[in-house]
């Protein structure tokens, strides 16, 4: 049997393609086993495969992917966004058994195409593939799951229906503790993750990473008077748990790597090896942050909102966060996954998120417009507000190749996973649909924050809601019941639609008349071979 695996930014998209390959599979009688996973999960699953295939949108993680697989002599192939946008199972299948390297179509090159190529899509590679960024996402996605279950506790904890809030008055402390133990203590979740993932790209001990930037951030909340300041173990210490799980890492991994520290001799185990080899390393790091923390009293939290202060206000404003989106769509049509710019920003948006809880906890109204909820609600089927190609696509299209992808991608979209769309149509490196795909984001953004700042519609104040979360559904969930959000959900579904009627009309007819003219070529093919 030949094990494969696919791997994407979320293991969603490549979910879809595995299912086709599975069906191509059991029709030829093929015996193999197909999975999808995020790149996130290779290393658990890397020695249970023959052969693994990355996403296009994974591309800046192509290198690293292979210096994985490598030393076990596991071949590792990039799909063609051709082939991922169609979801040929047939085709990708075949060409994965025959060990046939697969190659990205080429590209009808003109100005725009051409400098995309040649200048963004170098810069996006280099982004994509920072390992510093690609430690920060995995250790925040690691902490999802916790943060949804905060969200979800603070919501029934303070809901705004009288009739049902006075029903769970009496169960409301029990869901406020469940979301200071989960939301309330972010930051000690975060700095423990860095240790996680940080060995993990640098190749090292894990535990002892973990242990390490654990203590050394609750060192960094110590005072000598009061104690531990639990205050910061939330969202006001986030910026410093990044930073500090970050620094630990680096000088743990540098002993380690340049083989320095206590060496235990042979048969003694391996888990009071590594303890032993890390003590020097992990002294100098607690040595570091009690100096900064204690001896000079030096507030870490507080220099590092100071310092990432332009960021935050950049995306607290109407401009700066349709600057945002409309950068994450542009980093998209260059075929590199948008989550390379959603994950610079995404501590900032979910500590606007968890400071608007924290505000409807204490009775008051949200603060912060711009957060993850608001995000999901933007991106209506995905990253370019892409839920109206894809009603355009199912309903009105002429072509058969647009109807079949529109029939085949909503289902996906529905859900904001619009992969087949964006390669299948393709929407990446195609000149026709760069403005509504970059521009429509960041229009939805101004407007959606300027709404909400004039009191128009209701702000959100659920800060962690699932990034599948359905169009409309979402303004309903993010706002725990507004309607004047949840109209302004399916405005923005309807404003998709209008917006990219025009473009997509053009990109029908062409294909509409490729397909006339393929039809007609055909038959003249089969009158000339008489039959």
């Amino acid at each position: 049997m030949i094990k494969i695996l696919l791997c994407c930014s979320a293991g969603m998209s490549s979910s879809i393609l595995v299912k086709n390959m599975r069906e191509a599979a059991s029709q030829a009688e093929i015996d193999c086993a197909i999975a999808s996973i995020s790149v996130i999960q290779l290393e658990q699953y890397i020695l249970k495969s023959d052969l693994v295939l990355i996403a296009p949108q994974c591309a800046h993680e192509f290198e690293r992917i292979k210096k994985i697989a490598t030393p076990y002599s596991i071949p590792v192939f990039l799909i063609g966004r051709k082939e991922y946008g169609e979801m040929n199972g047939n085709k990708v299948l075949i060409r994965a058994l025959k060990r046939i390297e697969f190659q990205q179509e080429e590209l009808k090159m003109d100005r725009i195409s051409g400098f995309i190529e040649r200048k963004i899509m170098p810069i996006a590679l280099k982004v994509g593939s920072n390992r510093t960024l690609t430690i920060i996402r995995n250790a925040m996605c690691a902490a999802m799951a916790l943060l949804i279950i905060g969200s979800v506790s603070i919501l029934l904890a303070s809901i705004p229906y009288e009739p049902v809030a006075k029903v769970l008055e009496p169960v409301a402390p029990f869901f406020t503790a469940i979301n200071a133990c989960t939301t309330g203590i972010l930051a000690l979740f975060i700095a423990g993750a860095m240790g996680y993932y940080g060995a993990e790209a640098f190749n090292v001990n894990r535990w002892s990473n973990v242990v390490t930037s654990t203590s050394a951030f609750v060192l960094t909340q110590y005072n000598l008077e009061t104690g531990i300041d639990i205050s910061g173990f939330g969202t006001s210490g986030l910026l410093t748990a990044i930073v500090v799980g970050y620094i630990t890492v680096r000088i743990l991994a540098l002993f380690e790597q340049k083989n320095w520290g206590i060496k235990m001799p042979d048969g003694v185990p391996p888990a009071v090896s590594h303890s032993f080899s890390s003590l020097i390393p992990a002294t100098i790091v607690m040595t570091l942050f009690g100096i900064i923390a204690i001896v000079f009293k030096f507030n870490l939290n507080t220099f590092m909102a100071t310092l990432m202060s332009p960021v935050s206000s950049l995306l607290q404003t109407s401009w700066g966060y349709a600057l945002y989106h409309s950068l994450m769509g542009l980093v998209f049509f260059c075929g590199i996954n948008s989550a390379v710019v959603c994950d610079v920003a995404y501590p900032f948006l979910l500590a606007n998120g968890v400071a608007n809880e924290a505000a409807i906890a204490a009775g008051k109204a949200p603060i912060f417009a711009a957060t993850y909820g608001t995000d999901t609600m933007i991106w209506a089927g995905g990253t370019g507000a892409t839920i109206g190609l894809m009603i355009l696509m199912t309903f009105i299209a002429k072509s058969q190749y647009f109807k079949t992808l529109g029939r085949m991608s909503i289902g996906p979209g529905i859900f904001n996973i619009n992969e087949p769309i964006i390669f299948g149509t393709p929407i990446c490196f195609n000149p026709l649909f760069l403005l509504p795909f970059v521009i429509l984001p960041g229009v939805l953004a101004f407007t959606t924050v300027t709404l909400m700042e004039t009191g128009i519609i209701a702000m959100p104040t659920v800060s962690m809601v699932p990034w599948t979360t359905p169009p409309v559904i979402i303004g309903f969930i993010m706002t725990s019941g507004a309607w004047s959000t949840t109209i302004w959900a399916l405005i923005i579904v309807i404003i998709s639609v209008v917006v990219y009627y025009p473009f997509f009309r053009i990109a029908d007819k062409q294909q509409y008349a490729k397909e006339i003219n393929e039809s007609q070529s055909e038959l003249n093919d089969n009158l000339e071979a008489g039959v």
